[in-house]
């Protein structure tokens, strides 16, 4: 690549920031139906035409404002991660670091309570909740290592605890306007979590959430599951190409693998017509494995 080529990438990935920077403050005060490509454009310095040389539509410009936010997060958390101090410590930089984090980034936070979830398309939602789990299962992690194993059964408890004061006092903060120092809010925080960890301890109590605790399947699972079961379905239709099988047969198979496509966007999906679409397969090699993964993901029987 020319000296000219890398320049001209740099300048054009400077200008992506820009547009999306622009229309993260745009979207968090109208909202993503209000919010216009052209307003966009505009507040970007661009025209309506050029806004397409960077994002194919509003859809590709909402999936880069979610990677973009979170990434840079992300990327600060880590710094903290990586720095040669005690767990306790860690621990306090990293709610100070993530505070100022979201207080810089208040418009993408504000920006998300705006229909978000049915806006950016399911792979974007997918995207979204696979960082938020990704969030809590760090932060149960940060707590043991702050408070060792006597705090084992209380994990869950206290990753809830934790997460409501942050997220309330930066809710306050973003709406109401409260303005607090970080470093000793960070502090704050860490001392009623050792008040809540030596509470619970001396009273020996019962923990209100563990790994046992009875949950529906929650949003994120069901949303995974149906991404396996559409991978699966894709899979079928390639396999399907390279059999060596008349034009009619292999036609018909990939009729059988659309109507189980457009039976699972049903709101109530019929299991057993699946179940006997599915035995279509039957005795076919090279789709034996996929048909059995995809009884497993729908919990139906092979027949």
């Amino acid at each position: 690549m020319t000296d000219r080529s890398v320049e001209r990438e740099g300048n054009m990935q400077e200008k992506k920031i820009t547009i999306i920077e622009r229309a993260t403050e745009i979207i968090a005060k109208k909202g993503y139906h209000a919010a216009s490509i052209q307003e966009i454009a505009e507040a970007s310095k661009l025209s309506k035409g050029a806004f397409y040389l960077y994002f194919k539509s509003k859809d590709e410009l909402m999936a880069e404002i979610l990677r973009y936010h979170f990434g840079l997060i992300t990327e600060e958390i880590e710094k903290v991660d990586r720095q040669d101090i005690n767990s306790r410590e860690k621990a306090k930089l990293r709610l100070s670091t993530m505070m100022r984090e979201l207080v810089k980034r208040g418009n993408f936070i504000v920006m998300q309570r705006h229909d978000i979830d049915s806006d950016i398309g399911k792979e974007m939602e997918l995207f979204f909740l696979e960082e938020m789990e990704k969030g809590r299962r760090k932060t149960e992690l940060d707590l043991l290592d702050v408070y060792g194993e006597v705090s084992k059964p209380y994990l869950k408890d206290l990753r809830i605890l934790q997460e409501g004061i942050l997220f309330q006092i930066i809710g306050d903060m973003l709406l109401h306007g409260l303005i607090l120092d970080l470093d000793k809010t960070a502090a704050y925080i860490l001392e009623r979590m050792d008040d809540m960890v030596e509470g619970l301890l001396k009273r020996k109590a019962e923990p209100l959430v563990t790994d046992a605790t009875p949950v529906s399947a929650s949003i994120f699972e069901k949303e995974m599951k149906e991404r396996e079961v559409k991978q699966v379905l894709e899979r079928m239709q390639i396999v399907i190409l390279t059999l060596d099988a008349e034009i009619q047969e292999v036609q018909e198979l990939q009729g059988v693998v659309e109507l189980i496509q457009e039976e699972l966007q049903k709101k109530e999906p019929r299991k057993l017509l699946i179940q006997g679409l599915s035995a279509n397969f039957k005795g076919i090699e090279e789709m034996d494995d996929l048909r059995r993964e995809l009884a497993r993901l729908l919990d139906i029987k092979v027949l």
